[in-house]
């Protein structure tokens, strides 16, 4: 099976990481067919050094352009490529020295497939605060060739990455599709990823780190929020909403499409909307948000996760009196606080229910993983919603610390648990899979590992707490 691949590799005033880069791209195991770089208008050296590249290797394919953005180049790029398949690399970042030639391995394994899906290094510069889960793939979905819509349903959101840059596309499926990058807005790879995982029909994950992810200062995702930023979310989500409304997959999927944009919007206003200083821009994404997909929601079929999400919507609106007006449009003062009031009612129920599985009314030996603020709420909801904890507890910790009681109960180090231990609760949500691995390691019985969140969670108790306080 003869199959090529070209990479594409925008580039605009990198000359810091330029040579790291590139030296990435051409030191394979097995060589890239084509190399594509688009000088996207540099005004730093970048330029020579791309053409010092080129006169000394022949598959390097050189355009000059002027500034046109990040998205124009990669569609450049695509417009000429002539690989199978293409491969985009931001010219800050790099490749394993494997790439290619895995890439291949999979193909040659599999026989054609839309996406190959892979994981991400990375490498930080900076101070920056983010889950490494995030650039890394589902190892229990490995291997697994899946239709792109289903392998969204079942990885979205914990396993579910918008990044053009930690996937291998096969060329004639994007131009069938007539997939490319929004022109002049930044974010763009959140359009483009969703077509992709929408319309490709086969695609595979595989957990191999193909590509290096830097982390830098004055990149587009660690500099400051701005208006350009919000201006476009607010283009590329109403872009993204429109669609979403009407392809024929998610309008038949209402339950994902409700997760979906509720996820969305979470996000934004937890980085870059809700960093600003000023309301303004964040009254102006909620209010657009409000607006498009309100008498869309249907709060009866919603889980845990969207009825926090949408309560936290609400508590939003409700901070600011002209964000309150594009909500008072659709209902009238009584009918937001009976809004309220039956989300509220709606996840406390949900709540309850996720809670009473768990045997704290037993009269065994428990053992709770952690004694930070996730347990606390956990803990507290519990008291709350089902009733006395009967159990014997205990509390379990990684490493020594001095503090030997919590709640005024036992605290033990993991490798010296109760030998009398029924279960071990594990409350933490971002941290659950490495917690289980630890308590696996040490000899304890997984069957007896009981986890309280499910892989496709966004919201936990310490979340939930929040928002039902804020609503009281």
């Amino acid at each position: 099976m003869n199959i090529s691949i070209s990479i594409i590799i925008p580039v605009y005033n990198v000359e810091k990481y330029l040579s790291e880069c590139l030296n990435s791209v051409i030191n394979q195991t097995m060589p890239f067919d084509e190399i594509i770089i688009v000088n996207d208008g540099s005004t730093d050296a970048s330029s020579e050094l791309c053409h010092t590249y080129k006169s000394k290797v022949p598959q390097i394919k050189l355009l000059e352009q002027e500034n046109m953005g990040l998205s124009a180049a990669r569609n450049v790029g695509l417009e000429i490529a002539t690989g199978d398949y293409i491969v985009f690399l931001d010219s800050d970042d790099m490749v394993s020295g494997d790439m290619c030639e895995t890439i291949k391995s999979v193909l040659k394994s599999h026989g054609s497939l839309d996406v190959i899906y892979y994981a991400s290094d990375i490498i930080k510069q900076i101070s920056i605060v983010f889950s490494e889960e995030g650039y890394s793939r589902n190892k229990e979905k490995s291997g697994e060739v899946m239709k792109g819509f289903d392998s969204l349903k079942k990885l979205f959101p914990e396993d579910y990455q918008m990044s053009a840059c930690m996937a291998a596309y096969k060329r004639s499926f994007l131009i069938e599709n007539k997939i490319s990058f929004i022109k002049g807005i930044l974010y763009e790879d959140r359009f483009f990823s969703l077509r992709v995982i929408t319309e490709a029909e086969d695609v595979i994950y595989i957990t191999d780190k193909l590509y290096i992810r830097r982390f830098r200062a004055d990149s587009i995702i660690t500099s400051p929020a701005s208006r350009k930023k919000i201006v476009d979310i607010i283009f590329g989500h109403k872009i993204e909403w429109n669609y979403i409304k009407s392809h024929k997959k998610w309008k038949d999927d209402k339950a994902l499409t409700q997760y979906y944009v509720l996820c969305s919007m979470y996000m934004a206003l937890q980085n870059d909307v809700g960093s600003l200083n000023d309301t303004k821009e964040r009254r102006e994404y909620i209010s657009a948000f409000w607006d498009f997909w309100n008498t869309d929601f249907n709060i009866q079929i919603m889980s845990i996760n969207e009825l926090c999400l949408l309560l936290y919507i609400l508590r939003k609106i409700k901070e600011d009196i002209t964000m309150a007006e594009s909500f008072i449009r659709t209902y009238s003062i009584y009918d937001i606080y009976q809004y309220c009031k039956k989300i509220n009612e709606l996840l406390i129920d949900k709540c309850r229910e996720k809670l009473s599985v768990l045997p704290l009314r037993t009269t065994g030996c428990i053992g709770i993983y952690g004694i930070g603020q996730h347990t606390k709420c956990m803990l507290n909801m519990y008291r709350t919603m089902i009733g006395e904890i009967k159990s014997d507890l205990y509390f379990v910790v990684s490493e020594n610390i001095d503090k030997r009681e919590y709640y005024e109960k036992e605290i033990r180090e993991i490798n010296n648990l109760r030998q009398d231990t029924d279960y071990i609760i594990v409350s933490s949500k971002v941290y659950q899979k490495e917690i289980c691995k630890k308590l696996e390691l040490v000899g304890f019985e997984p069957s007896r590992i009981i986890t309280v969140y499910n892989s496709n969670d966004a919201v936990d108790f310490v979340i939930i707490s929040q928002v039902l306080l804020s609503v009281n």
